[in-house]
C-alpha cells in the first residue's frame, strides 16, 4: 500500500510501563516499543489559532501508516529531541487510510 504522505523523518516511539511503585505512587518508566517512518510537518499559527486558541510554539502535525500503534500516553524522539502527543491520535479513514498526530517538543 502506498502512504498518503512523503516520508522525511524517523520516529521513535516510547511507551509508558508502569508496574513499579515508588513513595509517590506509580513509576512511570518509558520502554522503547519501535522506530517508523513519519511525515513531520510544522503546525501553522492558522491552525493553532482556529484549535486553540493561541499560537503554540514548537507543534508539528504528524502523519504515518494506520497499521502503528501509538498512544497518547507515548513519548516520542525525534532527531534527538523528545515530543509529547497533544490530544488523541487519529484515524484518518481517506481513499489512503493513515493516522495522523499533533506534538509539542517537551521543555527540559
Amino acid at each position: 500500500m502506498t502512504l498518503p504522505f512523503f516520508p522525511n523523518e524517523s520516529m521513535d516511539i516510547y511507551s509508558v510501563h508502569n508496574d513499579e511503585y515508588d513513595e509517590f505512587g506509580r513509576k512511570n518508566e518509558y520502554v522503547y516499543k519501535e522506530t517508523v517512518a513519519i511525515d513531520m510537518q510544522p503546525y501553522s499559527p492558522e491552525s493553532s489559532m482556529q484549535r486553540f486558541g493561541k499560537i503554540l510554539q514548537d507543534t508539528y502535525t504528524v502523519i504515518f501508516d494506520e497499521n502503528i500503534e501509538v498512544t497518547d500516553t507515548d513519548k516520542i524522539l525525534i532527531n534527538n529531541i523528545y515530543y509529547e502527543i497533544i490530544g488523541s491520535v487519529e484515524n484518518w479513514n481517506h481513499v489512503l487510510p493513515h493516522k495522523q498526530m499533533l506534538i509539542k517538543r517537551l521543555r527540559k
